[in-house]
């Protein structure tokens, strides 16, 4: 069933009201469905309403209105911040895995700065990209976007019990940082094209953060935090829904 993004869902079942036009016009010019056609709409913060399209203007009416719990596992990448494509990647893949925020950052060897008046035009444009990966994989939670004037502030928004920073010259394995009883919530640190400094790791272990390297390769910007996130999603998360505990360490799969 097609689904789309909403932010005012409507308060309750039976309830009839005027789709936006983006909406409206999508399915009857591009999907070309009428009176009787049903979709959904998520407001990105677990609400999904059932609708059906009525034959009076733009109207749809809610058929059922349901609110999903959010997962008990918060991710939030902190990623520096990468070219074009390269960060648009980034924020759809993210979300497919489902993270919770993304924190978004220049750091000392960014090659990207985003002008303080273009910032408000970026932020809408990733929302958009978020919103399209939501409706895609069928996630009811949309991940926030906050962009930091500098990593200092960045790291001072880092709300995870565990941190974990991505250092290509940290030799310690992650199956060494983790701990066996499950994080409510994690933060993870990546940098950009360029990685970080030696000045901005101390910084990052300062306020709290374990730096770790995945493997004896350097991953891309854009494939370090996705790899990482897929791991933690099947050690804590919900990739092992079965459980719903670190599964993958008692049956003796151990990282390394």
């Amino acid at each position: 069933m097609r689904r789309f993004f909403f932010s005012q869902l409507p308060p309750e079942p039976g309830t009839s009201f005027d789709l936006p036009a983006d909406i409206f016009r999508h399915i009857s010019t591009v999907l070309r469905q009428t009176q009787g056609y049903e979709f959904e709409l998520f407001n990105g913060a677990g609400g999904i309403a059932l609708c059906r399209l009525e034959t009076t203007g733009q109207q749809a009416r809610v058929m059922n209105l349901e609110y999903q719990t959010p997962p008990k596992l918060r991710i939030e990448l902190i990623q520096g911040l990468a070219k074009g494509e390269k960060l648009e990647l980034v924020l759809q893949k993210g979300t497919e895995l489902g993270l919770s925020k993304f924190i978004l950052t220049p750091s000392a060897r960014t090659m990207v700065k985003i002008p303080q008046t273009r910032k408000d035009g970026r932020v809408e444009r990733w929302q958009k990209i978020v919103h399209e990966a939501c409706r895609q994989c069928g996630q009811p939670f949309a991940p926030a976007i906050d962009i930091s004037d500098n990593l200092t502030s960045a790291l001072k928004k880092a709300t995870g019990e565990l941190k974990l920073m991505l250092w290509e010259e940290e030799t310690a394995p992650l199956s060494e940082l983790l701990p066996i009883q499950p994080p409510a919530s994690i933060s993870v640190l990546v940098g950009p094209e360029g990685g970080f400094s030696a000045t901005e790791a101390a910084q990052a272990q300062t306020a709290g953060f374990k730096t770790v390297r995945l493997g004896p390769r350097i991953l891309r910007t854009e494939t370090a935090g996705l790899a990482i996130l897929s791991i933690l999603q099947y050690i804590y998360g919900d990739f092992s829904q079965e459980t719903g505990s670190f599964s993958s360490r008692t049956h003796g799969k151990e990282l390394s």
